[in-house]
């Protein structure tokens, strides 16, 4: 890390645990210490011109992938693995090995975007060979590390030339590297979710969104972000925790979302409901690999609408598979009245009732 830099809970394990050249396949070499070039090579070379790279390629403005995404996404990685930063002695169910991969798979997995959004996640291996051997002096570990970065997104080509979105299947169950056993799959689902988890309103531009200088098309996923004031992971209740925060004139207005050539305007609440729907998604098919260290199978979100004149709106919903396991949850399906244009007649009804 660089002088001023403060250590996440998972870094500070790593350091600890490189300590014991036992726990992995080069016990000659200090991987906290390889850890540190990475991260600071990519610090320093990668992230600042990511949004250029992403800018560039059809002039959205896209949140915040700098060094503070990167860290967000460690550490909630932290809270999945259940991470006691004051007790770093504490065994967790993932080994020494594999929180030093999953961690420069998650400096990895997002680098891409230098070179622009499409088809980002394909580009870590090139990056990784790029820091030089310092960082990656044996290519089939820097090459294995780099596919689980990869499967955080995008599709894989099957023999039969079809694509699929299973991403972590692709993966071996197990590998090793200098007699030191890992779990690809789980690592990668694990990077995956705690990406997936990793949105607030810290990557977001306020500024732009406030003053309405943001290009249309990106407008809905800056507001999306500004919307979140919390996400937290439950692991006794099995559960992530999410709240919105929504001020009456956001939850009536619509919002540009899609790209330069394809731009269509939503309401923040039915963005909200589409992305806990992905959320959701993604948690039912992460958990398929990640149970053996994180249990979870739910999602709470916690809704809020405030205005300066009416009571406030307040929804909570469970998002948990029921039924048979085909059956994706659906705002649509379970709460039909739970929608953009409905909230704003809601909204315009208490507002006349305000004013009578």
């Amino acid at each position: 890390m660089s002088a001023t830099e403060k250590l996440l809970p998972l870094e500070k394990y790593l350091e600890k645990r490189s300590s014991e050249p036992q726990n992995f396949p080069h016990n000659n070499i200090d991987y906290f210490d390889r850890y540190k070039i990475i991260k600071n090579y990519l610090a320093r070379e990668v992230y600042p011109n990511i949004h250029a790279g992403t800018s560039a390629e059809d002039g959205g403005i896209y949140t915040d992938h700098s060094i503070d995404h990167f860290n967000a996404v460690i550490t909630y990685l932290g809270k999945l693995v259940n991470i006691d930063v004051n007790n770093l002695d504490k065994e967790l169910k993932i080994s020494p090995y594999e929180i030093y991969v999953a961690l420069v798979a998650i400096l990895l997995h997002d680098a891409g975007n230098i070179f622009g959004r499409i088809g980002h996640e394909k580009k870590t291996f090139q990056i990784i060979k790029d820091i030089g051997p310092a960082a990656c002096p044996d290519g089939f570990e820097g090459r294995s590390i780099a596919k689980i970065a990869t499967a955080h997104g995008g599709k894989f080509k099957k023999r039969d030339g079809e694509l699929t979105k299973d991403t972590l299947s692709q993966l071996a169950e197990t590998s090793s590297l200098g007699g030191i056993s890992y779990r690809p799959r789980l690592i990668a689902s694990l990077v995956r979710f705690a990406d997936e988890i990793c949105e607030d309103r810290s990557r977001g531009v306020k500024y732009l969104l406030t003053r309405s200088a943001l290009p249309k098309f990106s407008e809905v996923f800056h507001q999306y972000a500004e919307s979140i004031s919390s996400v937290d992971v439950d692991l006794l209740s099995k559960r992530i925790l999410i709240k919105y925060e929504i001020e009456e004139y956001d939850a009536k207005r619509k919002f540009g979302k899609g790209d330069s050539e394809n731009c269509v305007e939503v309401y923040l609440v039915d963005e909200i409901n589409s992305r806990l729907e992905k959320m959701f998604h993604e948690l039912i098919y992460c958990k398929n690999f990640m149970y053996e260290v994180c249990p979870l199978n739910k999602i709470r979100a916690d809704i809020t609408i405030y205005s300066d004149n009416i009571d406030e709106i307040q929804e909570s919903f469970e998002l948990e598979q029921l039924g048979y396991p085909n059956e994706k949850f659906s705002f649509e399906v379970n709460y039909p009245n739970w929608k953009g244009e409905k909230i704003v007649e809601i909204l315009n009804t208490k507002m006349g009732e305000a004013n009578d």
